[in-house]
């Protein structure tokens, strides 16, 4: 009986992990206009489905925080996208939704500037 729960606990936390795994891949803008953008991925194992919703992230080490300070590393989520295409490693994606708007002096400021880093997750 130990055992049966053993192997029924090992097989429920293989399949909880497999439901919450996400895909990761990151690159650099190539290209962008108001509606969708291209980057150049480093590396690209696995594509999203061009029904997955993707969550854009910008990288933003080495900028400056509201209170000045730099800021050593990290991520900002910027927009929701949706996966319309690839040719090599250049992969185009359509943004369905800005998560982050940044105003500057009253200028609100782009995310999507061509050789910005972006992070692109996925289930």
């Amino acid at each position: 009986m130990k055992k049966y729960i053993l192997k029924l606990l090992i097989a429920y936390s293989g399949m909880c992990l497999s439901l919450n795994a996400q895909n990761t891949l990151t690159g650099t803008i190539t290209a962008s206009n108001k509606n969708s953008f291209t980057i150049r991925a480093e590396q690209v194992n696995l594509l999203p489905s061009k029904t997955d919703t993707c969550k854009i992230s910008k990288d933003i080490s080495g900028t400056k925080n509201p209170f000045g300070i730099t800021v050593k590393s990290g991520w900002l989520g910027v927009a929701d996208a949706l996966f319309l295409s690839s040719k090599g490693n250049e992969l185009t994606f359509k943004i369905t939704k800005e998560t982050s708007e940044i105003v500057v002096n009253g200028k609100k400021q782009n995310h999507f500037e061509k050789g910005k880093i972006l992070k692109v997750v996925w289930k």
